[in-house]
Formats: structure tokens, C-alpha cells, sequence
């Protein structure tokens, strides 16, 4: 009997947002956001001076909050394409589940810090030294460790699962696993607020990684024709 090589039909491509333009997008979001919500630090010291702050500055904040918002938005949808891709691809593994979560958990965080920041800037709400301290405070650990942490997760469960199954080379695969590690190490912040500098290391290295896995992640796979004998 005589064996017949199927030829390679072309490729099946998945149904999805292209990687490249969401990280693209992404960026002004993550830039805008930053640059606006470091540019202020709301005095807590008496009621007066932080209603006279947010007062003043409630404009800036609002669109420090929207920014950061919409990047949360950008990036779940980059996550949940980055995840679907690895599924289409046929990866069923722990890192493709552990991406998922990690995925899943830092949007929360990242929306959770935009709405803390927003609410700053309702009635009534800086003139209660209280409710300011708290809502910086749940502002600072969703956007900062709370995000950081949970970023790294998603980083090394698509890292792992893509590098192994030699989806993406490896010098998209370990530098992730490394950003993915310090950005796990910035949980220290809650024991040491030294630790925090790690949380921006993290953030911005892992622009690039996604740059990477975009151009390198396939989105097509190819499917052979059934052998005839």
C-alpha cells in the first residue's frame, strides 16, 4: 500500500483581535494614566486642604481615573486574545489556566484602583481625612502590588505554556519568566515599601514583552488535507 503525504492546505487562522494593535492601543492609556495620576498627591493632613485640593484638581484626576480605566479595558481584552490564541492553538496546560487567573485578577485590581482614585472627587468625600486615606490607599495597592503580582502570573503562565510547546523562541519566553519574577517580588511592598520600586520595573518591561509576544505568538496553524491511500 502505498503512503501518501498530505499536503498542507492554507492556514486556519484565529478569529481575534490582533495583539499588535491592542498593545499599540494600550500604550497612550498607560502613559496618559501615569503621567496624571503621579502628578498629584492629595494633602490629608486636615479636611480643609484636601477639599481645596481635590477641589482644584478634581479635572486631572477624573481623567487620570478614565485613562487608567480604559487601559484595564485594552489589556483584559489583550489578555483573553493572548489566552484564546494559546487555546486555538491546542494548549492545555496549567500556564494557559494560570494565565487566565492572572489575566482575570489584575483588570480587577487596575479597575479597582481607577474607581478608588474616581471616588476622591464625589461630594463630600475629601472632607473626611478617613475616606481619603482609604481610598489612596485602595488607589495605590490595585494599580501598584495588587496589578504587579497578578500581571506576573499572566506573564509566566503564557511564557511557560508558549516557550515549551515551542510556540515563541526562547528569548521571548525567559525574559517574560524574568519580568514575571519581579513583578511577584513587588508583593514585598507590603512588608517593605522599598519593594515598590519593582511595581514600575514590572509594568514597563512587560510592554515590551508584550510587543514581542505579539509578533510572535502564531495566529494561524496549518491543517493537512486527509491522506488518500
Amino acid at each position: 500500500m502505498k503512503q501518501v503525504v498530505a499536503p498542507i492546505l492554507p492556514s486556519e487562522r484565529h478569529a481575534g483581535p490582533n495583539l499588535l494593535m491592542l498593545t499599540l492601543i494600550y500604550l497612550p492609556f498607560l502613559f496618559f494614566g501615569g503621567r496624571v495620576s503621579a502628578s498629584f498627591h492629595i494633602p490629608a493632613d486636615t479636611p480643609d486642604k484636601a477639599v481645596a485640593f481635590v477641589a482644584s484638581n478634581s479635572a486631572a484626576i477624573r481623567w487620570g481615573s478614565f485613562f487608567v480605566l480604559a487601559s484595564a479595558i485594552v489589556l483584559g481584552i489583550f489578555f483573553a486574545t493572548s489566552v484564546s490564541r494559546l487555546r486555538f492553538l491546542g494548549i492545555r496546560a496549567a500556564g494557559e489556566s494560570i494565565a487566565t487567573l492572572g489575566g482575570t485578577l489584575a483588570v480587577a485590581f487596575l479597575m479597582l484602583s481607577a474607581l478608588s482614585t474616581w471616588s476622591l472627587t464625589r461630594p463630600g468625600v475629601a472632607a473626611s481625612p478617613g475616606a481619603v486615606h482609604a481610598l489612596q490607599a485602595l488607589g495605590f495597592i490595585g494599580g501598584g502590588p495588587g496589578f504587579a503580582v497578578n500581571l506576573g502570573l499572566f506573564l509566566a503562565g503564557v511564557s511557560v505554556a508558549a516557550g515549551l510547546h515551542k510556540l515563541v523562541p526562547m528569548w521571548v519566553m525567559w525574559p517574560g519568566i524574568i519580568i514575571a519574577l519581579a513583578c511577584e517580588l513587588a508583593s514585598f511592598t507590603l512588608v517593605n515599601f522599598t519593594a515598590g520600586y519593582l511595581i514600575p520595573v514590572g509594568r514597563f518591561l512587560s510592554i515590551l514583552w508584550m510587543l514581542a509576544i505579539s509578533l510572535k505568538l502564531p495566529a494561524s496553524k496549518p491543517f493537512l488535507q486527509p491522506a488518500q491511500e
